[in-house]
């Protein structure tokens, strides 16, 4: 569909119509499901997505004459991650009258649309998505309503999708050198289960490539996937050593795990740098003080934020944008130090 050309605005009459009911069923569908039979309200939600229908205020486009609400779609498991650049983000988008309303549902494309939906539905100018992993009738709905939207660190990201990304992959060849700078050569992994999140995948590959650039590798048993809390840790180290007692290097995918890899390394009477050097990534607020500090790759998430609220800014003003890339520095604290063989 050319640009220029103008798009019918489906309304609820018209969904209605094509389904053969009542525009009532086709509201209590929407907002009370488990009021209406299976069947109808399976063909009713057909019919939305087919014609790209939201209810008020953009399908009646009663939108005010500037944008007022931000709404992000951020999944349960990311809230942690990702609270740094949610909160300067919303500082930023405050300074120009902006609110910024977050949304976290599951982990899951269906329930990042669903909630993207209820965002539009609430009266949201635009949306700002974690990742890329949504679901396609998600993405031709943006597309056919034009609505303002940017990816917040995608690893690969669709085409001409405006988007904010880390350089993640970086990031693993960071903290990879650094203990390997150090003569380390025996090495572990503690990450999250790896299908739900790509942005600790791509870390995992940034690793791993540079070990194998050093003639080093992850062995067997040495990468665990546990669920992102802090005492997955504490367990994670337990089956490492149990099946690598020569360990030297843990690299965990946050500093919530590192939390609990630092507990259970102290409770084993395991003397973390001088016996296991521990390097993580985020440098979230807490990593400089805890005991001992934590070495970490700073993943840049409040810069993340700021240059966020820059774009969505930017395409609210109808402003071309280009993606960004944040590149990762290390942060050199306690909890990495030489060697002990």
């Amino acid at each position: 569909m050319s640009k220029h050309q103008k798009k019918n605005v489906a309304t609820l009459h018209d969904v209605a119509r094509a389904a053969s009911v009542s525009p009532g069923t086709v509201s209590r569908a929407l907002s009370r499901p488990e009021l209406v039979a299976e069947a109808t309200r399976n063909k009713i939600l057909g019919i939305v997505d087919r014609l790209h229908y939201l209810p008020h205020p953009h399908a009646r486009n009663l939108k005010l004459s500037r944008p007022t609400v931000i709404g992000a779609v951020i999944p349960r498991s990311g809230i942690s991650t990702f609270s740094q650049t949610i909160a300067s983000l919303n500082d930023a988008l405050e300074m120009h009258g902006l609110t910024l309303i977050v949304s976290q549902p599951e982990a899951s494309s269906q329930a990042s649309k669903h909630a993207a939906y209820r965002l539009l539905e609430r009266g949201a100018d635009a949306l700002i998505l974690l990742g890329e992993d949504h679901a396609p009738e998600l993405y031709r709905l943006l597309e056919y309503r034009g609505l303002t939207h940017l990816l917040l660190s995608p690893i690969r990201p669709p085409k001409g999708s405006p988007h904010v990304s880390i350089n993640h992959r970086r990031a693993g060849h960071i903290a990879a050198i650094h203990l390997i700078e150090l003569g380390h050569k025996k090495f572990a992994y503690v990450g999250s289960a790896t299908p739900n999140n790509p942005r600790a995948q791509e870390r995992l590959v940034g690793v791993q490539a540079e070990l194998k650039a050093h003639g080093l590798a992850l062995p067997e048993g040495s990468i665990t996937n546990q669920p992102h809390q802090i005492d997955s840790g504490r367990i994670a180290v337990k089956q490492i050593l149990a099946n690598h007692k020569d360990t030297t290097a843990i690299i965990c995918t946050s500093d919530y795990y590192t939390l609990g890899v630092i507990r259970a390394l102290h409770e084993l009477r395991i003397n973390v740098p001088r016996d296991i050097s521990v390097v993580s990534f985020n440098n979230n607020d807490f990593s400089s003080f805890t005991m001992p500090a934590i070495t970490t790759v700073d993943l840049k998430y409040q810069e993340v934020g700021k240059e966020a609220a820059r774009m969505v800014l930017r395409l609210i003003r109808k402003e071309k944008v280009s993606p960004v890339m944040i590149e990762p520095e290390l942060c050199i604290r306690e909890t990495s130090g030489p060697s002990r063989f």
